[in-house]
């Protein structure tokens, strides 16, 4: 939390209550490959990270940043180890009693609440009516966009704050406008930084990057299996029989995290050191597949030269944050 928000966690909520409340959601998050309650941990401490390195204090209050370190360790509660579309193909329960629109991410949300229901685990507790109204608003936006169908969406929104306000943020330090134009944005930060943390993988070092993409394909190709014993599309990146798991992840990066990446170190110079982690896992991801796949030379020389693009980028995001 940093030593302010320790603070002000325990005026907040009692040991004894917190504890309770982080035992009734670990028993609530199956052992799934990946999503399970480690991983929500590594996502409230990722989030814990990147308070520090980008200083939230200046537009986040300590309230804020504690609520949203509650939403990141129950953003997964109950998680079927099984995605969204799983649920929607199958006319899953969830999909039914959520109209198909992020059953997943709902049920985490419920969960959550249910579990802060309860007095002995109420983190909220000793909060005001109106205050406990704001956080529950703010708790379920951010877990409802870490669907991955808002991906996109917060990627595009990222670059248009940039560019609606670059004066604030094009500087080797950033100022008091730069933190209006964040306070004023404060549901959209936290957002961005609660699913900048929750697809983190990829930016960590290799090692853990490695193995939690890892555990991420066991879980999907355990997903595509069931999907071809009940006859339901087979997931993209679901197949055993077919996918290749370095060139899952190559092709991830690319499209998918290294976008988000670039946008939000716009606005966070002080993150770009999961800039550059990006880029040296993807080179990472590429040696391996070479490695393990031997695939023809002309496909490896494209696949180098889109690599080469990426890490470019990745390399030149925010180049103003090599002042600071």
């Amino acid at each position: 939390y940093g030593d302010g928000n320790f603070e002000y966690t325990q005026s907040v909520v009692t040991e004894n209550r917190l504890q309770a409340f982080i035992g009734c959601v670990e028993k609530n998050y199956p052992a799934n490959p990946f999503h399970n309650f480690s991983h929500a941990m590594d996502v409230a401490y990722a989030l814990s990270n990147s308070f520090k390195q980008i200083e939230s204090d200046r537009f986040f209050s300590e309230e804020t940043q504690f609520w949203l370190l509650i939403a990141a360790i129950g953003h997964d509660l109950g998680h079927l180890g099984v995605n969204n579309s799983f649920l929607i193909e199958s006319s899953h329960e969830l999909a039914v009693m959520y109209n198909d629109r992020s059953p997943l991410e709902n049920m985490h949300c419920s969960k959550l609440f249910q579990i802060i229901s309860q007095p002995d685990a109420n983190v909220f507790d000793g909060m005001s009516r109106d205050t406990y109204k704001e956080i529950r608003k703010g708790i379920i936006a951010a877990i409802l966009h870490t669907d991955v169908t808002k991906h996109n969406e917060m990627v595009k929104e990222l670059n248009l704050l940039y560019q609606m306000h670059s004066d604030a943020f094009e500087v080797a330090e950033q100022g008091e406008l730069a933190d209006e134009v964040l306070t004023n944005h404060g549901q959209m930060m936290a957002n961005v930084l609660l699913h900048c943390a929750d697809i983190g993988n990829p930016m960590k070092p290799w090692d853990l990057c490695h193995k939690y993409a890892y555990l991420c394909i066991d879980e999907f190709f355990a997903q595509g299996d069931s999907e071809k014993k009940l006859g339901i599309p087979v997931g993209m990146l679901n197949d055993r029989d077919k996918v290749n798991r370095p060139n899952s992840q190559i092709g991830f990066i690319e499209f998918m995290i290294a976008p988000y990446v670039e946008a939000l170190v716009l606005i966070f110079p002080h993150l770009r050191g999961l800039a550059l982690n990006l880029g040296s896992n993807l080179k990472n991801w590429v040696d391996t597949w070479v490695e393990e796949a031997s695939p023809p030379e002309d496909m490896v020389e494209k696949v180098r030269t889109r690599m080469s693009r990426t890490v470019l980028r990745l390399q030149g995001a925010q180049p103003n944050a090599q002042e600071q």
